[in-house]
């Protein structure tokens, strides 16, 4: 078997990005609610809140790791992951700010509040855990550090997506440029590479590129086609040998007397 046939390691890896990606993000409306919920998100959320949970509350030996650090990643995932889990179609209730801000609004009251803060204080109370101000810095921190990487990859998939349902890939595999030239694309269905131009036809003395206009438009009108013509018609006879102008012509019109004026006036 020929090593063309054999998937390439980046493609995979790639395809299953994508396909985990599709699966995590799809979203299903939630009733009476201009909004919609994730919920794959939600059990992937609910999965890692547990296990902070168990690490925080739980009377377990002294790990290998910095507290201050399990506080900063942990809590900054949960930020992270709590982002997702709510989504805001497209429809008329975004131009609502508090609607549009769904998914920061929770956000910021679940994993900066609760999380954050009241978790803290309820681990303080546990006889076998101490209260630390360090603790609540570093979730603050941890929290804001990757809510601000949600919002940009979510700004970022946006505008993707935006651009994805703005500019349609074309419809047919031949189109004329603005010279008038025609370009051939051979894009075959099942093929993944980008489409390459295979050919270029230049445009023909009859169809020029101010032939191919959208229809409806008319470049000349009939001003600039009556002074193309009369242009036309000066350079026709400047050739034939049509005296048209020569120097000297002026001081012959000086010269000469006027209409109506004769020498026995």
């Amino acid at each position: 078997m020929p090593l063309n046939n054999y998937p390439h390691p980046t493609a995979v890896v790639q395809h299953v990005y994508e396909q985990v990606t599709e699966y995590l993000m799809r979203s299903y409306p939630i009733r009476d609610l201009p909004l919609n919920l994730r919920p794959a998100m939600v059990m992937v959320t609910a999965a890692w809140l547990v296990l902070l949970g168990i690490l925080g509350m739980a009377p377990l030996p002294n790990l290998p790791v910095n507290d201050k650090a399990l506080h900063f990643f942990g809590m900054g995932f949960a930020t992270f992951l709590l982002y997702f889990v709510i989504d805001v179609p497209d429809g008329p209730h975004r131009r609502v700010w508090y609607i549009r801000r769904a998914p920061l609004l929770l956000t910021v009251i679940f994993a900066f509040f609760v999380g954050g803060i009241i978790s803290e204080f309820i681990q303080g109370l546990l006889p076998w855990k101490t209260f630390q101000w360090g603790d609540i810095l570093a979730n603050l921190l941890g929290s804001s550090l990757f809510l601000y990487l949600a919002h940009l990859l979510h700004a970022r998939s946006r505008k993707r997506m935006e651009i994805s349902t703005l500019y349609q890939p074309l419809s047919s595999h031949v189109y004329r440029d603005a010279q008038g030239r025609q370009h051939t694309f051979d894009a075959s269905p099942t093929s993944h590479s980008p489409a390459q131009p295979s050919s270029v036809r230049p445009p023909s003395p009859q169809q020029g590129p101010y032939r191919h206009q959208r229809q409806g438009s008319n470049v000349w009108d009939e001003g600039s086609e009556a002074g193309r013509s009369s242009v036309e018609d000066l350079s026709r006879d400047t050739t034939r040998g049509t005296k048209v102008f020569d120097i000297g012509d002026e001081e012959e019109l000086l010269d000469s007397p006027l209409p109506g004026n004769d020498d026995g006036r």
